[in-house]
């Protein structure tokens, strides 16, 4: 039977207003590193707000099994609108007060999804308590030389609910997916949140080849980027994903680009990795991409200057920090909108006894050529 949440508790939740940490609102790559770090704090942040306002609520074990995060600084609407000292500037700055609001938009069985938001706030508005409606009159009126506060970063996550099991023959201890504590239908709000990619990426079926334009990279996994557990880190991924989105701009592979950039030789499905680690050509390589081994023709045009717009991360199964990690990337063929266009990448283990690639994680980044500026990557 479903009960009804109290009033009390506040199904929109807004943690207390802190402030950006300098590694938070630096480059491109580390704002998304640390979009999704705070996305893990802000729904960890809501589960406990729940758990201390419903003390029925069992205790819970669960992992990420998607997450999708969207630059809205980027959009002009959410821009500044106090000139900045840097008129290039659209993430917020260092130091930056800040807010994140979370809510769950849909309760499954077993799993659930939470949508989060995040906003600046003004410094007149340090010590409100945004959870509190009783203090809306109190801030209808800000000093006119302040900024108002403005969404800068939205994410939706998919989580799954674990029972950790133990195999009593080797010891190895894995998880089920387990009924979620949270049945609770009043606790769900419509979702706010329209991202550009859609849902997630498409992942290939069995009988489908990547396409011609597809490049490979090995990618070197350190000892710390993984968990207790040995997994790696879901900020992680994102990590991984910009250094080979990074590299692929760099070096030319995503041709498909309308700038004047143009690739002087014809590059090999096989590459030298973002971090220098190397690979020779094989033949299976070649063979997956029709036999010529080559990703992208000499004198294509591909793109050179770009910004992330959304990212977003499927996760298949568990990456372990051991060598043979590689990551496929290549551009879509196909333009969102116009404007827009989209870079699949699968993240790829290794089995090393065998030489088979698994996929474990397919990820998406919507994207926006910058022939303006150097990309702030």
């Amino acid at each position: 039977m479903t009960t009804m949440a109290s009033p009390s508790i506040n199904v929109i939740f807004n943690q207390p207003t802190d402030h950006l940490r300098f590694i938070e609102a630096t480059t491109e790559g580390s704002h998304l590193e640390s979009l999704f770090l705070l996305c893990d704090h802000a729904r960890d942040s809501h589960f406990r707000q729940l758990k201390e306002s419903i003390p029925q609520i069992p205790d819970s074990h669960s992992v990420v099994r998607s997450m999708h995060v969207k630059l809205d600084h980027h959009w002009p609407q959410n821009f500044p609108q106090i000139p900045d000292r840097k008129p290039s500037r659209t993430r917020p700055r260092s130091g930056q007060l800040y807010r994140a609001e979370s809510r769950i938009t849909h309760i499954g069985t077993k799993s659930l999804k939470l949508q989060h938001r995040y906003f600046t706030v003004p410094q007149s508005q340090a010590h409100r308590d945004f959870n509190n409606r009783s203090q809306d009159a109190l801030y209808t009126q800000s000093p006119p030389e302040e900024e108002p506060g403005r969404l800068f970063a939205s994410a939706e996550g998919a989580v799954v609910f674990i029972q950790w099991q133990q195999d009593p023959a080797t010891g190895r201890r894995f998880y089920k997916p387990t009924s979620g504590p949270y049945q609770d239908s009043s606790l769900v709000v419509p979702s706010v949140i329209d991202f550009v990619g859609g849902s997630g990426p498409g992942r290939r079926t069995a009988d489908q080849q990547r396409p011609a334009n597809a490049f490979r990279v090995p990618f070197l996994l350190r000892q710390s980027d993984k968990d207790s557990l040995g997994h790696v880190t879901n900020s992680r991924y994102a990590s991984i994903i910009h250094d080979v989105f990074v590299y692929g701009l760099q070096q030319g592979y995503y041709a498909n680009g309308s700038g004047e950039a143009r690739t002087g030789k014809a590059l090999p499905v096989l590459s030298v990795g973002p971090h220098g680690c190397e690979e020779k050509a094989t033949s299976t390589g070649s063979q997956q991409q029709g036999g010529g081994g080559v990703a992208v023709p000499a004198d294509a045009r591909f793109y050179k200057q770009a910004k992330v717009h959304e990212l977003y991360v499927g996760y298949e199964d568990e990456l372990k920090v051991k060598p043979g990690v590689v990551v496929w990337s290549w551009v879509k063929r196909e333009r969102l909108h116009g404007v827009f266009d989209v870079v699949q990448f699968e993240i790829c283990a290794t089995d090393e006894a065998t030489g088979v690639e698994k996929v474990v994680s397919q990820c998406r980044a919507v994207f926006l050529e910058d022939e303006i500026q150097k990309a702030l990557l």
